[in-house]
């Protein structure tokens, strides 16, 4: 009898011989891992050079507002009529038109957009890995708590950059609203100072995602916040840390302090 007539060896052939539909899923899933991790981290470079560029172009802006006043002072009353009238307008830059504000906010949507479609993307391969079982993950390096994601940095930033590089991520910089959110967060901040999403900029303490200040939990050190004026630093302090101790300080924006950013889980449907 030849081989090719007998069924269940034909089967059993076809079986060995035919690939399996999830045997490239390792594969495919580590290359795919590699590439949103680089295109995540290109993704964030771009914004953080939109950034600098755009304070360099309000820099020479006023740089070379300032360069005219002193020429037309020079020249009298009726340079003074001259400088109001090129006065530049708020937010213009006439040496790079095309990064001023209103481009710079269109780039600036786009990227959280990409960086939200990556992070809808990777969930799509843990619901895929998990057979449709897991369909709300957190972006690759973030811890996830209770329906939120946490991404706590290495390094340190002004508060203002590291609101910024939140926003980037589609995120903001952490809002604390129990003791239980608190005592998480307290628990991987280690032995640095951190920033969180709470700053009295305009006079106001205020959360980053609008969260009413008066009514939610806090968790200041005694005597805080002070707003204490002898830092050297100019101006009092405006923006509020994480001792490592988990209490709360305020302090001044410039301090490069670690920062942790929150963000809602992304789904994979």
């Amino acid at each position: 009898m030849a081989l090719s007539s007998s069924p269940s060896l034909t089967s059993w052939t076809l079986l060995v011989l035919t690939p399996s539909p999830l045997a490239g899923l390792p594969a495919l899933e580590t290359f795919l891992q590699r590439l949103l991790s680089s295109t995540r981290s290109f993704l964030l470079s771009l914004g953080l050079s939109l950034l600098l560029l755009v304070g360099i172009c309000v820099i020479g802006s006023q740089s070379e507002g300032h360069g005219v006043g002193r020429e037309e002072r020079n020249n009298g009353t009726s340079g003074l009529q001259r400088l109001k009238e090129q006065k530049p307008h708020p937010g213009h830059c006439p040496h790079c038109p095309s990064v001023c504000v209103p481009g710079y906010s269109e780039m600036l949507l786009r990227v959280q957009q990409l960086v939200k479609n990556l992070n809808s993307l990777t969930c799509k391969m843990a619901a895929l890995k998990s057979n449709g079982s897991q369909n709300n993950c957190c972006p690759t390096s973030w811890l996830e708590h209770e329906g939120s994601c946490y991404w706590f940095s290495y390094s340190g930033k002004p508060w203002p950059e590291a609101e910024k590089y939140c926003q980037l991520e589609d995120a903001y910089l952490v809002v604390i609203n129990s003791r239980e959110e608190q005592d998480f967060v307290q628990a991987h901040i280690g032995s640095s100072y951190t920033w969180m999403g709470l700053s009295d900029l305009d006079g106001v303490w205020k959360w980053a995602d609008g969260t009413d200040y008066e009514t939610n939990f806090k968790n200041w050190k005694p005597g805080q916040p002070d707003d204490w004026q002898g830092h050297g630093l100019g101006g009092g302090e405006d923006c509020a840390h994480f001792h490592p101790d988990g209490k709360w300080n305020d302090d001044a924006c410039q301090r490069p302090y670690h920062w942790i950013c929150e963000a809602g889980l992304s789904k994979g449907s």
